[in-house]
């Protein structure tokens, strides 16, 4: 049998017994279908959206040898505007920085035993990832929301369709809004609070009561709608704000139903993402009442108590190993950490912020918030170990509660910060860098056996990391930001197909991703659960270790959206912004 008759058998007797688990886990093929990677081209990854001009501009050639000639051109016009040679099977362009323009480019590789190939065409732009993300990102918070966005129903019985305590989905709106006010205000109005009203209070109103909690969203959505609302013209972030701490404010206890031991409560986590309303009041004060402002206040302060201490989950002690991960479902069990239910540090900043706000309405108890965000840190320093995995990567979409938050109190409180949290941050640093050294510029999640997160979709982790190696840059040796920087990009760019799939994340990019040629080519099977492929913007998955260095594998993971990663990503925005700007959240 010839070499790739072998690669054809083999690939399809691995389809075929991947079929029954794929079935299995409600992931199905959609039609943009990625054909079988041919092995005698060279094979060219990128992300497929584009680049932007001042950043690095990396794609890997993962059969490519060293010395191949690759060359950058327009997509009309062959001449070629670039010329590059491939090492270590990465294509560097960053140098190539043209004007702005809606022109799109294409890369060629050439030369070797291997037929010429060509990328998918791109963009290069000032301002891409604003561009063609930001709208996105909104709109998928907009449809994803429970009883009132794309589908009536209320999976979890949070403010978003498959939300929970732990998303933070209030913190990233918040952070967004911040971080670029004026072009969260130049987006178009979708959101009518008076409309939503009255369609949910209607006695014709059809509303799905089968989801775990579902009736309970929609009580809550009822009675939301009873408090003070936001200005008609208010920014639909500014809006979805509102929502998610009012329905929190109405409906406080919850409970994740996928195998959470917590029981329903009031979580911490729940009232800490309240608390960044009062963050960022001076900027939402123009557009929501007062009375909604002194709810959340006397919320936060009432219910504070668990989040001034450590909570027992952040002890690596509790922690799973990978091979305790027995059971069938990819979402089912414990998978403490790897879930991202309780990132250490998480309530850092909100002590901070409960501080200030202390201080701001003159109470008389402001340092002890203080004084548990500087315990907490000081907790971090002591009790993490980062070159264990699953106090980093481990922590999947929620590592940027615990990176950004060490940051946060190190820049704001320097005077306050203990001793050898800036030495923890770089160490940090330097396990990320020592476990990005491969052809994809990718963080791993060991040296070992896994490239990604044991068991469960990964694509949460490469969300949240540029918000985490952003915030880390700001205080680590000035010698490794070019690195921290490339490395970063790289993990927006493996969103949007520099993977071994070859594939965009998104498995519908005609919603919300246009300049997407190829998504992930399987998707969750549609009418269960959260209803996701009801979303703009929705981000499905990331090729699993099994993938890696470059084995394309017909494997679709557990290929389902999450508003958790859509948190994490609006939180990456943020900070993307943030630095650009030369500022701080």
């Amino acid at each position: 049998m010839c070499l790739r008759s072998f690669f054809s058998a083999w690939f399809y007797a691995l389809f075929i017994s991947m079929a029954l688990v794929v079935t299995a886990y409600g992931v199905e093929k959609t039609k943009n279908n990625i054909p079988e990677v041919d092995f005698t081209t060279h094979q060219i990854a990128i992300n497929q959206i584009g680049y932007e001009t001042k950043m690095p501009k990396r794609f890997t050639a993962p059969l490519s040898p060293d010395g191949t000639s690759f060359i950058i051109r327009t997509k009309e016009n062959p001449q070629a505007l670039f010329k590059g040679t491939i090492a270590n099977n990465i294509g560097d362009f960053s140098s190539f920085q043209p004007g702005d323009s809606l022109t799109h480019y294409l890369i060629e590789l050439r030369g070797g035993t291997l037929k010429s190939g060509t990328s998918e065409p791109f963009l290069i732009r000032s301002n891409l990832i604003k561009e063609q993300q930001w709208q996105a990102a909104v709109d998928f918070f907009i449809d994803s929301r429970s009883v009132t966005g794309s589908h009536a129903s209320g999976y979890g019985g949070c403010p978003w369709r498959d939300g929970t305590y732990y998303d933070a989905i209030i913190p990233s709106l918040a952070m967004l809004y911040v971080a670029d006010a004026k072009t969260i205000g130049a987006m178009p109005r979708q959101i009518d609070w008076q409309a939503d009203k009255k369609r949910i209070l209607a006695p014709t109103f059809k509303y799905d009561m089968k989801d775990p909690s579902g009736p309970n969203a929609l009580r809550a959505a009822k009675a939301y709608y009873e408090l003070e609302p936001p200005k008609a013209d208010a920014p639909d972030v500014v809006k979805m704000i509102h929502w998610g701490a009012g329905f929190y404010l109405v409906n406080p206890k919850t409970k994740d139903p996928s195998g959470d031991p917590d029981k329903e409560k009031i979580h911490a986590q729940t009232v800490e993402q309240v608390a960044y309303v009062l963050w960022a009041w001076p900027s939402l004060q123009q557009w929501l009442p007062a009375s909604f402002y002194e709810k959340c206040r006397d919320f936060c302060f009432a219910n504070w108590q668990p989040s001034l201490g450590i909570s027992h989950w952040w002890v690596p002690k509790t922690y799973l190993a990978p091979e305790q991960l027995k059971e069938g479902n990819p979402m089912g069990g414990l998978l403490h950490p790897y879930k991202g239910r309780h990132a250490p540090g998480h309530s850092i900043v909100p002590n901070l912020i409960l501080h200030e706000v202390a201080l701001r309405e003159k109470r008389p108890d402001a340092g002890i918030y203080l004084d548990a965000a500087v315990k907490q840190a000081e907790w971090c320093i002591k009790n993490l170990d980062w070159n264990d995995p699953r106090t980093t990567k481990g922590h999947r979409m929620s590592e940027h509660r615990t990176i950004p938050n060490l940051v946060w109190l190190l820049q704001k409180y320097p005077q306050h910060a203990p001793a050898g949290l800036k030495e923890k941050i770089n160490a940090w640093v330097d396990v990320a860098i020592s476990r990005s050294e491969n052809l994809w510029d990718f963080r791993r999640y060991d040296l070992q056996d896994h490239w990604t997160i044991p068991k469960i979709n990964d694509v949460g982790s490469s969300l949240g990391l540029p918000a985490c190696l952003i915030a880390a840059s700001w205080v680590a040796d000035p010698a490794k930001k070019s690195r921290i920087e490339e490395i970063y990009v790289a993990s927006i760019d493996h969103v949007f197909g520099r993977n071994p799939r070859l594939a965009a994340a998104p498995c519908k990019p005609q919603m919300g991703f246009p300049e997407i040629e190829r998504g992930w080519p399987w998707h969750h099977r549609d009418g269960i659960c959260a209803r996701l492929e009801t979303c703009r913007g929705s981000i499905s998955t990331l090729p699993g270790s099994e993938m890696y260095p470059f084995k394309p594998m017909p494997t679709g993971r557990h290929a389902e959206g999450w508003v958790n990663y859509g948190a994490a990503w609006c939180v990456s925005l943020s900070y993307l912004d943030y630095n650009s700007e030369k500022s701080t959240p």
